[in-house]
C-alpha cells in the first residue's frame, strides 16, 4: 500500500507540475510576444510608448504599454506569480518523491566511487541553493548584458559537466533544469515582483517620474526569457536514455540548450518585426550535430570474429540482474504490480522481443539497471551485446 500511495503522489504531482508549467511558460511567452510587439501609437497618445492591436476569437484587441503607468493606480491589476510558484514547488517536490526518496535508484551514478544516498542528497540540496545565490550575486556584479550572458553560459555548463560526474544522467539533467527554474522563480520573486510593488508605490506617491522603472526587474525577466527552452528540454531530456546516458550527453545538454535559445531569439526578433531565420538555421544545425555526436558506433564485425552466445547463457544475467523489477511479478520493492515501461524478461520470449531496448539501456548506455543497483558487471554486458548482435535467439 505504501509504494501504491507513493505512485499516486507521483502521478498527481507530475501532473501538476505540467499543468503550472504550461501557465507559466505560456503567460511568459505570451508577454514577451506582446511586449516586442508594441509599436508607437499613431496618432501618438500621451503617456503610451506603444500599442498593439491584434485579433482572436473573433474580437480584436488593443493593448497599450504605460511605461510611467496611466497616471493612477488601476484598482485591479493582473499579477503574474502564483504559475511561477506553482511550478517550483511542485518541481521541487517531485524532486523529492522521485530522487531523494528513491536516490539509491534514480539519484546516484552507479559507478564504483558514487556517492552515497545521504551524501548525494545533500549535495542535491546545496547545488540548487548556491545555483540562485551564485547567479544573483554575479548579476549584481556585471552590468554589461553580454558579458553577463558569456559568464552565466560558461557556468551553467560547467554545472551540467560537474552534475554528471556526480549524479546519473538523468538526475543530471533533472538537476540542471530544477537549478535554471530556482533562478527563473528566484528572479520572479525576488527581483521582478518587487521592482513591480515600488513602481506602484512610486505611481501613487506621485513619485514615479524620478523612479526608475525596473531595469533590474527587466534586465531578470530577460533573462527568464532565455532559460525556459532549457528549462524545458531537461525535463523531457531525462525521459530519452540515448541523450543522457551517453558518455557525452553534458555536452549534448550544453548543445540543445543552446539550440533553444537560438529559436528563442528568433522568435523574439520576429515579434519585434526584424526577423532573423539564421537562428533557426542555427539552432536546427546544433541539433543535428548533437544527432551524429551521440549516435551508436557501428561494429565492424569479421565474420566468425563473435563467438555465439546464447540464451541459457544470458539467462542468468537477466534473472540476477534485471528480474527483480522487469517480472510479471516484481520482486523489487517500488513497483506496484507491474513491471516499468510493462517490460518483462524473466521468460525467453519476452526477453528476444524486448532485445533492442535491452541493448540500448543496458549495453549502449549503461543507463539500467538503475544506479547500476544489481551490479551488472562490464562482463556481463559484452555477453547481452554479443547474444543481441548475433540474432537473440532463443534455443
Amino acid at each position: 500500500m505504501e509504494n501504491y500511495i507513493a505512485e499516486w503522489l507521483h502521478l498527481v504531482l507530475r501532473w501538476f507540475h505540467v499543468v503550472a508549467a504550461i501557465t507559466w511558460v505560456g503567460s511568459s511567452f505570451y508577454f514577451n510576444k506582446i511586449d516586442r510587439s508594441f509599436r508607437p501609437p499613431e496618432p501618438p497618445v500621451d503617456g503610451v510608448s506603444g500599442q498593439l492591436w491584434s485579433i482572436h476569437g473573433g474580437a480584436i484587441y488593443n493593448y497599450s504599454r504605460y511605461p510611467l503607468g496611466p497616471g493612477y493606480v488601476p484598482g485591479q491589476l493582473k499579477w503574474s506569480k502564483w504559475e511561477s510558484l506553482g511550478t517550483w514547488m511542485s518541481g521541487a517536490l517531485l524532486l523529492a518523491v522521485v530522487y531523494w526518496y528513491g536516490a539509491s535508484l534514480n539519484l546516484v551514478s552507479g559507478s564504483a566511487d558514487a556517492l552515497s544516498p545521504v551524501l548525494a542528497i545533500c549535495v542535491s540540496i546545496f547545488s540548487i541553493v548556491f545555483g540562485w545565490i551564485a547567479y544573483d550575486v554575479i548579476c549584481k556584479q556585471i552590468n554589461d548584458e553580454r558579458i553577463l550572458f558569456a559568464v552565466l553560459g560558461v557556468l551553467l555548463s560547467g554545472a551540467v559537466w560537474a552534475f554528471f560526474q556526480i549524479f546519473s544522467g538523468k538526475a543530471a539533467f533533472l538537476h540542471v533544469g530544477i537549478v535554471m527554474g530556482t533562478i527563473m522563480a528566484g528572479n520572479v520573486w525576488f527581483v521582478i515582483l518587487p521592482g513591480q510593488k515600488r513602481m506602484l508605490k512610486a505611481m501613487a506617491d506621485g513619485t514615479i517620474a524620478q523612479f526608475d522603472v525596473g531595469a533590474e526587474a527587466k534586465k531578470r525577466n530577460y533573462h527568464n526569457n532565455y532559460l525556459t527552452l532549457p528549462v524545458v528540454f531537461a525535463m523531457i531530456g531525462a525521459h530519452f536514455p540515448m541523450v543522457y546516458g551517453h558518455e557525452l550527453g553534458w555536452l549534448a545538454f550544453i548543445l540543445i540548450s543552446a539550440a533553444g535559445v537560438s529559436v528563442r531569439y528568433f522568435f523574439n526578433t520576429m515579434h519585434a518585426g526584424e526577423a532573423r531565420p539564421i537562428y533557426i538555421a542555427f539552432g536546427a544545425a546544433l541539433i543535428l550535430a548533437t544527432m551524429f555526436m551521440i549516435a551508436p558506433t557501428p561494429r565492424s564485425v569479421v565474420s566468425g570474429e563473435t563467438p555465439t552466445v546464447t540464451y541459457s547463457q544470458v539467462a542468468d544475467i537477466l534473472t540476477q540482474r534485471c528480474v527483480a523489477c522487469h517480472a510479471a511479478d516484481p520482486s523489487k520493492a517500488g513497483f506496484v504490480e507491474a513491471p516499468p515501461k510493462g517490460l518483462i524478461l524473466d521468460a525467453a520470449p519476452s526477453a528476444v522481443k524486448a532485445a533492442q531496448l535491452v541493448y540500448q539501456q543496458a549495453v549502449q548506455t549503461h543507463v539500467m539497471p538503475p544506479g547500476n543497483v544489481t551490479e551488472m558487471t562490464d562482463d556481463e554486458r559484452e555477453l547481452l551485446r554479443q547474444w543481441i548482435e548475433g540474432g537473440a535467439k532463443a534455443e
